[in-house]
């Protein structure tokens, strides 16, 4: 089967998930196909139609417009008119003037306030929604895939991914929360709860360490001596203890945490270790069964977190590495991750 019948089963899934009311003035793939549309074509109008409701609505929480009976925006006041009130003779002479004070709200009045702040708190959560779903769209279509897996998602984990995606407004976020939909399409089960909860409430600061983690993540170990050698290491400590914090790594604090590499092979040293996008290739002629290196070890919750940030690594942190790596007496190769010299070594 080729790409493109994999991308299009995945869309299928996608769109099969969401409801008519989640997805109300989006077409689905199926009916742009069968109406013989362009589906960027389609995809470009309703996004700047998105675009424009979301200014709207915008308009509306200001108080700028409001709706009439028909249900059409109209302007409740230029700026031009607000500026101009503090010129009013009203105004300007108020010591003569006696001002009514207004009659507090009653219960009905305050009902119906709230009212209207739920539909415009609701509307903003379907409008961040959508935007998500045509942004996992649009990575389905530039994935490669091998497979699609046809097992649909578990409703509590899609009922929980909606109420926490739908609150982040943050571009970067919610490049994260797209990323974690499609994820869990492609191998339903790969993103906890416990994950999901954690995103909810991180900020824009725990994103990026995040992606800093990322770059220095060497399988499930953070290297320890390379990393304090770097020129941010004062900076990367305070950001490595809020993460010890989060329980996304440990040894930090308290005692030194060491990682054991194993050797591939048998009467020398052998080993293949993942930093990021780039695969080192290390071996000695040396025959010895492990290497012990002092490590911050990266929890099973911060693997998974960090499986959905795709960075490259650190350059500085990869050439610390490979230097500490040889002055162990080893030799060491670095080529990208998915390259022909790595395929051939992983044989």
């Amino acid at each position: 089967m080729n790409q493109s019948l994999y991308r299009i089963q995945l869309l299928k899934k996608l769109w099969v998930h969401l409801t008519p009311n989640e997805t109300f003035g989006l077409c689905s793939p199926d009916r742009i196909q069968r109406s013989g549309q362009n589906l960027g074509d389609v995809r470009r109008k309703e996004l700047s139609h998105l675009l424009t409701i979301e200014r709207q609505l915008h308009e509306l929480r200001r108080g700028h417009s409001a709706l009439d009976s028909d249900g059409k925006l109209i302007r409740c006041a230029e700026i031009q008119d607000i500026r101009g009130i503090k010129f009013s003779s009203i105004i300007e002479n108020t010591d003569q003037v006696e001002v009514e004070t207004e009659a507090l709200p009653d219960i009905a009045s305050m009902l119906e306030n709230a009212e209207a702040l739920n539909r415009l708190d609701g509307l903003e959560r379907l409008l961040r929604l959508q935007k998500l779903y045509l942004l996992s769209e649009r990575m389905i279509l530039g994935m490669t895939l091998s497979e699609v897996d046809k097992e649909p998602l578990d409703r509590r984990w899609l009922s929980r991914w909606k109420l926490n995606a739908c609150e982040s407004s943050n571009g970067a976020l919610q490049q994260l929360w797209a990323r974690i939909l499609v994820g869990e399409l492609v191998s339903p089960g790969s993103t906890s709860l416990w994950t999901l909860g954690y995103l909810a409430n991180c900020s824009l600061m725990d994103a990026e360490n995040l992606s800093h983690l990322a770059s220095w993540l060497c399988g499930d170990f953070i290297y320890r001596s390379a990393l304090r050698a770097t020129s941010g290491a004062l900076d990367s400590g305070t950001m490595l203890k809020r993460l010890e914090e989060q329980s996304i790594i440990k040894g930090v604090s308290g005692k030194v945490l060491t990682k054991t590499l194993l050797s591939d092979t048998e009467g020398e040293f052998s080993y293949q270790m993942v930093l990021a996008d780039k695969l080192l290739l290390i071996d000695s002629h040396q025959a010895r069964p492990e290497l012990n290196i002092p490590a911050y070890m990266v929890t099973s919750v911060g693997c998974e977190l960090l499986g959905l940030v795709p960075v490259a690594a650190d350059p500085a942190y990869l050439e610390l590495i490979t230097q500490d790596l040889q002055a162990r007496g080893m030799n060491v190769r670095v080529v990208h991750k998915g390259s022909d010299e790595a395929i051939a070594d992983l044989g």
